[in-house]
């Protein structure tokens, strides 16, 4: 009887999806939306979930992405009820409660190192951005390159 009762609840715990790794395959960052293929397989299938809604760093005073490319290792999350039906909106939504951990309510938020990947060197005293920079708003800085603001002189770009 207890055996029974395990195999059904491993049964039950097997079909629930929470977080898994994946390779993003295309990516639409005007959208805020990618294809990404699991890093596992399942059933010894290959599964690439598309159209899947990208998290970023954000609250209504501003907001941190960093773009997404192809071949890049992800987060995948995945929530409880129907994730496109909660993203319409800002308002609280009726889900469809038997659709639970459903792996097409997916989401991906930022990129992961593998192994094999060769990590930069990080100091935890510095933000280091690699790329251009556009800033929308005010930029208020104390020292450049150790150049005080002050006494130093700002060049717009291309000058």
């Amino acid at each position: 009887m207890i055996d029974k009762l395990l195999r059904l609840i491993d049964a039950k715990l097997d079909n629930i999806n929470t977080v898994a790794l994946g390779i993003v395959t295309q990516v639409d960052n005007s959208r805020l939306r990618c294809n990404v293929k699991l890093k596992h397989k399942i059933q010894g299938n290959e599964i690439e979930l598309f159209d899947v809604p990208i998290a970023c760093l954000r609250s209504s005073v501003g907001t941190i992405y960093v773009p997404l490319r192809e071949g890049d290792v992800v987060l995948v999350l995945f929530s409880k009820y129907e994730l496109e039906e909660q993203l319409k909106n800002r308002d609280t939504v009726a889900v469809n409660e038997l659709l639970r951990f459903n792996i097409n309510d997916a989401l991906v938020f930022g990129g992961l190192f593998t192994l094999a990947d060769s990590i930069p060197s990080i100091n935890p005293d510095r933000i280091n951005i690699i790329g251009d920079v556009y800033i929308d708003g005010d930029l208020d800085f104390k020292t450049i390159r150790g150049v005080s603001a002050d006494s130093g002189s700002w060049h717009p770009p291309g000058v």
